[in-house]
């Protein structure tokens, strides 16, 4: 008697069953990595913007001459018109320099767009930045 060669039905259900798990435990993870990704974006706008004031700055001297695209001698269209940076802003009220970039929905984990904030600061005549704890994108993950 020949014995029948393949699998169950059962085994084959079980085969599915088992990729269906591994898929609905990578899927968030790779979403994650997808719009971190996606995130990588609007940070790189922000550094270009960064080397740009600082750029001003050093020729300037002075922050308050540096705090508008105007005054920096750009546009502000050639930082948003990557698909996932919704807004960049660039602010100096009471002492504080900030430049705070938005992501597109696709690009944040919430609807409303991750934010992404650096603070310029001034020391021996050298300008500093640092992330702000204000970021959204640190506690979404994005950044």
């Amino acid at each position: 008697m020949i014995k029948p060669k393949g699998f169950t039905l059962i085994e084959l259900m079980m085969i599915i069953a088992i990729i269906g798990i591994l898929i609905s435990l990578a899927l968030p993870a790779y979403n994650n990595h997808f719009k971190r990704a996606k995130f990588t974006e609007v940070v790189l706008a922000s550094n270009a913007l960064q080397r740009a004031i600082e750029v001003c700055f050093y020729t300037k001297e002075t922050l308050d001459n540096c705090d508008s695209f105007t005054k920096v001698g750009i546009k502000k269209s050639d930082y948003t018109t990557p698909n996932f940076i919704a807004n960049i802003e660039i602010s100096n009220s009471s002492g504080t320099f900030t430049l705070t970039s938005t992501a597109s929905s696709e690009a944040s984990k919430s609807n409303s767009g991750d934010t992404y904030i650096m603070l310029a600061n001034v020391n021996s005549n050298q300008l500093l930045w640092e992330l702000s704890s204000a970021s959204t994108c640190i506690s979404e993950g994005t950044c």
